[in-house]
């Protein structure tokens, strides 16, 4: 955060554009492009943020839609909607109701997201509880404890529309996975829930397949 600099709020109220900068509190209600960087402590919007630059924040509570061409660093994300970070995205402490696409890296502390996720790079996080509620993919998964399950009522919403979670890996201490494809799972105790098809689980202490899953090699580390 660049605290050289007087900051101010800035309110947009109905459709607008601004080149960006240095802000206080920043609220959009409507539809809004910033051309360059922004640098704020909160950003509030109902509807549309286009950002062209950097997004540098402490808290986001969107409700809407919120698209950053470069990267994204916050400490908190808050809301119902979806965030797409093209640089790679860091929070601390994710809670939202709709999806988070990301090019590049994600990282974060907590991440309780009941939805869609899409990484193209590393997803890190201590804690993961990801509920599908359509298709989601990340090429790495790590992190302390991982949760991977299936909406119940997303399942009853949108008949006939694949929820999954696909990767290439997934290692974690505590991991507990529902319609999940992956290569490798490798952790200290593995859940494999129903609707899995894995290659390869290395374990340490704990693994449990459901009769549902398929996993063809299981190894004891």
């Amino acid at each position: 955060m660049n605290e050289a600099v007087e900051r101010h709020d800035l309110k947009i109220l109905g459709t607008s554009s601004s080149v960006g900068g240095v802000f206080k509190d920043v609220k959009v209600t409507g539809e809004c492009t910033f051309s360059g960087d922004v640098d704020c402590h909160k950003l509030a919007q109902t509807g549309e943020v286009a950002v062209e630059g950097n997004l540098r924040v402490q808290d986001i509570k969107i409700t809407g839609e919120c698209k950053v061409k470069g990267r994204v660093d916050a400490a908190s994300l808050r809301g119902q909607g979806e965030l797409t970070a093209g640089g790679g995205l860091r929070i601390e402490d994710i809670k939202l109701t709709g999806g988070i696409i990301v090019t590049g890296d994600c990282e974060a502390e907590q991440v309780q997201i009941t939805g869609v996720l899409e990484v193209s790079g590393l997803l890190n996080a201590e804690r993961l509880d990801l509920t599908l509620f359509g298709p989601c993919r990340a090429d790495t998964v790590g992190g302390g404890s991982i949760s991977i399950k299936r909406s119940r009522s997303g399942a009853l919403l949108r008949p006939g529309k694949k929820m999954s979670f696909a990767a290439r890996l997934i290692e974690g201490d505590r991991i507990e996975l529902q319609h999940t494809q992956a290569q490798t799972v490798r952790g200290g105790s593995v859940v494999i829930g129903p609707g899995c098809e894995i290659e390869t689980v290395e374990y340490r202490e704990l693994l449990e397949v459901h009769k549902s899953s398929t996993v063809r090699n299981a190894v004891k580390m």
